[in-house]
């Protein structure tokens, strides 16, 4: 029975393995070429594999790809699931206070800065995100649901906690701009790196790009709280 259960355990860490190497070279591959342009074939070398383990684990190449979107969405969704249920927790008929909301939409800012920047993982997911940006397929609802839809509405709830407003389109589209501010650092690496020399990013480097939003942001809602007459 012991020696059953141990070869047991020993045949599922191989195939989870198996499975999760394919994932990694399915980001790589599906990342750097698109779902047309790339093969199974690379992926299945890269993940040193047999080819026949792909539609044995994910159905075929498209299961692969919807498989490689899910990966990428909970490794982000698990990164930022505290602060988003934190501020999910507010009670809506309590409210929050101003610093409060601040202190809030900051915290949730920074956690995706260090992410999105800092993270090594960062530059892969950030790939094959930006190709279901500008050629969305079916899988896209699924990082739309899981990562841009909660991220963006919490930013939008903290945002309009803090100016004292309801949430609308214009409190929206603020908060897609705030989420822009550290987007642009991953969407526009070269061009950073031309500007400034940053290759990395190094710890340094996130740390100050950290500071330089999160003042940003702390001035914006200052400035938003002074147009409606709130200080």
């Amino acid at each position: 029975m012991a020696e059953g259960s141990a070869g047991s355990a020993g045949t599922n860490s191989t195939e989870k393995n198996a499975r999760d190497r394919l994932l990694e070279a399915g980001l790589d591959e599906f990342g750097r070429n698109g779902f047309d342009a790339a093969t199974t074939r690379r992926i299945a070398r890269r993940a040193g594999v047999n080819i026949g383990l792909i539609p044995y684990y994910f159905d075929g190449k498209q299961g692969l790809y919807r498989a490689v979107i899910e990966h990428v969405a909970g490794q982000i969704e698990s990164y930022v699931a505290a602060t988003l249920a934190e501020i999910r927790s507010c009670p809506a008929e309590k409210g929050l206070t101003q610093p409060e909301a601040v202190a809030l939409l900051k915290q949730l800012m920074g956690k995706l800065i260090d992410f999105m920047v800092g993270s090594a993982q960062a530059p892969r997911f950030a790939r094959i995100i930006l190709r279901e940006q500008l050629y969305p397929s079916s899988a896209y609802d699924i990082i739309f649901s899981r990562v841009m839809e909660p991220v963006i509405q919490a930013i939008a709830g903290t945002v309009s906690a803090a100016v004292g407003k309801p949430v609308s389109e214009v409190i929206r589209l603020r908060a897609l701009s705030f989420l822009g501010q550290i987007l642009i650092f991953r969407v526009a690496r070269e061009t950073v790196a031309r500007l400034l020399g940053m290759q990395g990013y190094t710890q340094a480097e996130t740390e100050q790009i950290r500071r330089i939003i999160l003042e940003q942001t702390e001035a914006a809602i200052r400035g938003l709280c002074a147009d409606e007459g709130k200080q």
